[in-house]
């Protein structure tokens, strides 16, 4: 199975870092030539099934719209980052997930919201409460658990690596387990 997954978010989030950590952290994961984006590609065994996940990190700003539709175009999961101590940059996730269900191809697809930064936490005086970004996502899958889908949080920090393997499975067995589901709807 091969899977399309997009790192999103607001500039300076950490996206790029937290991207060069998976690249660094999974093994396997190697990079792969792209126009105007980074990808890395890697496969993981999930369910007793190779899957090959292709990650690309998408720009927060500089990404035209022509260009930003063409690169979501058929995408089956996506990291949705923001940063735990930037209230700002959780408020503007779900423009992130709206440009995702726009452009995807796809309608709802697995996603996970990311708080980056865990490791900001004990030093920050602005860090946001874990429990908004776990609510927001109960509310996300209120709808998109009748599709199969399951949206997931993960608190992580790029810098240390600190739960990013378990995140990328975690996103691939929601993938695995959508991509059955729409296969039975068939």
């Amino acid at each position: 199975m091969k899977f399309k997954v997009l790192v999103l978010g607001d500039y300076g989030v950490g996206k790029s870092t937290l991207f060069q950590q998976i690249a660094k952290t999974i093994p396997g994961a190697e990079k792969k030539p792209s126009i105007k984006l980074e990808l890395i590609e890697f496969t993981r065994r999930i369910e007793g099934q190779e899957v090959t996940i292709s990650l690309y990190d998408i720009p927060g700003r500089e990404l035209s719209n022509e260009h930003r539709s063409k690169h979501y175009l058929n995408t089956n999961g996506a990291l949705v980052v923001y940063d735990i101590t930037s209230p700002h940059s959780f408020r503007h996730a779900p423009f992130w997930m709206e440009e995702l269900l726009n452009y995807s191809g796809h309608g709802n697809i697995p996603v996970v919201i990311v708080g980056n930064k865990s490791d900001m936490r004990e030093v920050s005086q602005r860090t946001l409460n874990p429990i908004d970004a776990k609510e927001y996502v109960f509310r996300l899958n209120r709808t998109a658990n009748r599709e199969g889908i399951e949206n997931l949080y993960f608190e992580v920090s790029a810098k240390s690596s600190k739960g990013l393997t378990q995140m990328i499975d975690k996103l691939a067995v929601s993938m695995v387990k959508h991509r059955k589901y729409s296969e039975s709807k068939k």
